[in-house]
């Protein structure tokens, strides 16, 4: 009778259809911190090589070779592996910053972006040129998370931190940007740099107030440690030096939350 009963069929266009599992975590709306990338020196070195100087635009920030972006909201479900293909949906939301890239009178803005761990993991933004919009939404990066290392949480500050995604040039940004600069040198899958995310867990801290040493909902958060500098060093040697610092993932963010949530509720259990 119990396996009848977890079986929760409904009916659908004439036929039967296996419910959806519920999910094992879910945040329906992420407050803040941000998204960091490290930018790998090789592609500092191209860009320099083309002539092109990378800025922040909006809210964002580059110092010391690394780009950071405000998390202003999205949202997360987590299922179980094998449950539902991808077991990590949502988005996270980047809007109100962005990088220009610019050479002489060209410049091409790349903002707005926003983060999609599903199958494939992509982050897409807006694209502006010439003062005007040339896409409003389109694939900017692949995210590559087979480097992802184990989730990282700070408790007092009520936090997460991943480690490792790479983010990659995709096809299409290569070709846009080639066709902007007249070049050919932009190649789709160019490493960008590592990826470093900080999100709020649900219920700390409160809502528009910042944890000890965090940066409120909005404002870019901490930068990671060990990370490039712009035109030198490389991205394969950032360390981690505590749970909110080190090199973090767009890639499975979402994947980590959840995982944090359950692990912060089995230690609580424990006490």
């Amino acid at each position: 009778m119990a396996s009848m009963t977890a079986l929760a069929l409904v009916g659908v266009s004439g036929g039967v259809a296996l419910a959806e599992p519920p999910p094992v975590a879910q945040i329906d709306q992420l407050t803040g911190q941000s998204t960091s990338v490290a930018l790998d020196s090789g592609f500092v070195s191209a860009l320099g090589s083309l002539g092109v100087a990378p800025s922040p635009t909006g809210k964002a920030t580059v110092k010391d070779g690394v780009a950071s972006f405000p998390i202003t909201g999205g949202n997360v479900k987590v299922f179980k592996p094998g449950d539902v293909d991808p077991y990590v949906q949502g988005k996270i939301m980047h809007q109100g910053s962005g990088l220009k890239l610019t050479k002489g009178a060209t410049a091409v803005t790349l903002d707005n972006f926003v983060v999609d761990p599903g199958k494939p993991a992509t982050l897409s933004g807006r694209v502006e040129a010439g003062g005007s919009v040339v896409a409003a939404s389109t694939v900017l990066f692949d995210l590559d998370g087979s480097t992802l290392q184990p989730v990282t949480t700070q408790a007092d500050a009520g936090t997460a931190t991943l480690t490792g995604t790479t983010v990659k040039l995709s096809d299409g940004a290569a070709k846009a940007l080639n066709g902007a600069f007249k070049t050919d040198a932009l190649k789709g899958g160019t490493t960008i740099g590592i990826a470093t995310i900080v999100v709020n867990l649900p219920g700390q801290p409160k809502s528009g107030q910042a944890a000890p040493g965090q940066a409120a909902p909005g404002e870019a958060g901490p930068m990671p440690e060990g990370g490039v500098s712009t035109g030198g060093g490389s991205t394969s040697g950032i360390g981690s030096t505590g749970p909110l610092t080190g090199g973090a993932a767009l890639l499975l963010v979402a994947a980590g939350i959840g995982f944090a949530v359950r692990r912060r509720t089995a230690d609580a259990a424990k006490r």
